[in-house]
């Protein structure tokens, strides 16, 4: 996750606008990582992981496994495995093996970060940065030594190598770098996609030789472009990614994103250059395609929204928006979601956004998005996608600007169908900060009859409240819906005759 600059927030908002997202055509199947629900995984980066002893770090993660989390994203950075100063490929990874070794005592898999540069293997790091841990100027760093990418890919390499092998059996992915298209930041001096292209071509060959059968990453790129800001969007770097090395597409086996939105709006909502957190999908996809790569898998490796009083979003926002993103990301076939982040931190100058974006408040109690979290794991546990089903029943389609689109998202198990609806009544100035939640530029709520088969269904709240009501002889059920998702349940007799067309 990365800084957004405060100053622009009021010009964004001021020229946002809606570019009404309409759900691709499913991509072609494939196969899922390990843990996975049929839906696909639900995973959480590791940042701010609280509990010091191997114990209580195991109990944090534990949290995370009982709401429906299978992986976390989890840093193993080459200066922290190889201590800088001589003699090199001095390797010390004790304390990542007890990181490790917390996560899956709870059960978990990893996606491991292979990043960054290190001062021994690189000219520019060594005399144009600081100090490799902590240095840099606060509070992210900006030039910290081991952003600085090293000479020779061969020697990350090495280090990829090392790694992959290490931790073979408690991977399900391997993501070469990250954000490495926000230059100023994460590969200085300023974002290079020919270099990075070579780094990625070295580390892919390395991996596949480790012995590890996990997929290799292109590193996650942060999404949007963001106005009179640094850095490269992450359709512009991968596209000239592409450009440099037509033949990249060999070196990665999928491709990680991050679609951020700035401003902090609603997921469904477009505003101008960066586009909404749904539309990143299809924005992503259409480079790959161009390139012959379009079967390629897309993996969201960070996305979140920080409970910020002053530009991030309310708690209970925060907790409908989790609810959305994993209906609708999984509706659109992608086959992992990764949340940022754990938990937040004390932040006495109120003014990070890095502290805020937690499932858990600073002093460890959940935020309503924890809940949120694990209502939809109970709720769609056994469930694959069926169709989007929101025009069929006359939902809105949305406007510029003015947001106010419906959804109704059909999933299926055995036995059962589940339908989840919601109206995302936000517009672009709308559900952040101290402004208003949502419905001032079109109605907050409107009303949906779904069809059902059984006589009585049950009705889930994004939270986890449950209520069972009985269906009208004209087996609708007449529902009003708002920004928070309902799940109904609909177990009449036919709806397993469904599973047969889902993917398996």
């Amino acid at each position: 996750m990365r800084i957004a600059v405060r100053t622009r927030l009021g010009l964004l908002l001021g020229l946002a606008a809606v570019l009404v997202w309409v759900a691709p055509a499913a991509a072609a199947a494939a196969k899922l990582p390990p843990g996975a629900a049929p839906y696909g995984l639900v995973a959480s980066n590791a940042n701010f992981v609280r509990g010091k002893t191997l114990a209580e770090r195991t109990a944090s993660y534990r949290r995370l496994y009982r709401a429906g989390v299978r992986a976390i994203r989890v840093d193993i950075n080459w200066v922290e495995v190889e201590p800088v100063g001589k003699p090199l490929h001095d390797y010390d990874f004790r304390e990542r093996d007890r990181e490790v070794r917390a996560i899956t005592d709870a059960g978990l898999r990893i996606i491991g970060i292979l990043a960054y540069g290190h001062p021994d293997y690189s000219t520019r790091g060594k005399f144009l940065g600081s100090t490799p841990a902590g240095g840099g100027i606060p509070p992210f760093y900006v030039a910290n030594a081991q952003y600085f990418p090293p000479d020779n890919p061969e020697d990350f390499a090495r280090y990829a190598r090392t790694v992959a092998h290490r931790y073979r059996r408690q991977a399900i992915g391997w993501e070469v770098w990250n954000e490495e298209n926000e230059g100023w930041r994460f590969w200085p001096p300023r974002e290079d996609p020919a270099t990075y292209g070579r780094l990625l071509c070295a580390a892919y060959r390395a991996v596949k030789r480790s012995g590890s059968a996990a997929p290799v990453l292109f590193g996650g790129v942060f999404f949007p472009a963001i106005a009179d800001e640094p850095g490269t969007s992450g359709p512009g770097f991968v596209e000239q990614a592409y450009g440099a090395n037509p033949r990249i597409g060999r070196c990665y086996d999928a491709m990680a994103y991050h679609p951020y939105p700035y401003p902090f709006t609603a997921p469904e909502l477009d505003v101008p250059v960066r586009g909404s957190v749904l539309a990143a999908r299809d924005a992503m996809h259409a480079v790959l395609a161009r390139h012959g790569d379009g079967r390629k898998q897309l993996w969201i490796t960070e996305v979140g929204w920080p409970t910020h009083r002053g530009y991030g979003v309310s708690e209970e926002k925060q907790a409908q928006y989790v609810a959305r993103m994993q209906a609708a990301t999984f509706a659109q076939r992608l086959p992992v979601l990764t949340w940022y982040t754990y938990g937040d931190y004390d932040d006495p100058s109120d003014a990070n956004q890095e502290a805020h974006f937690g499932f858990f408040r600073a002093d460890g109690t959940p935020k309503p998005s924890y809940f949120a979290l694990g209502a939809f794991a109970r709720v769609f546990a056994g469930a694959h996608f069926v169709a989007d089903r929101s025009r069929a029943l006359g939902l809105p389609p949305g406007a510029e600007n003015t947001g106010g689109r419906g959804f109704a998202l059909e999933y299926a198990r055995a036995g059962a169908r589940i339908t989840a609806l919601w109206y995302a009544n936000e517009s672009g100035a709308e559900g952040q900060g101290a402004g208003p939640s949502g419905g001032t530029a079109g109605p907050a709520t409107v009303r949906v009859r779904l069809p059902v088969r059984a006589h009585r269904v049950t009705i889930v709240g994004f939270l986890g409240s449950r209520r069972t009501v009985a269906v009208p002889k004209s087996g609708r059920l007449s529902l009003v819906l708002g920004p928070g998702p309902l799940y109904v349940i609909d177990t009449g007799r036919t709806a397993s005759r469904t599973r047969g067309r889902h993917r398996g």
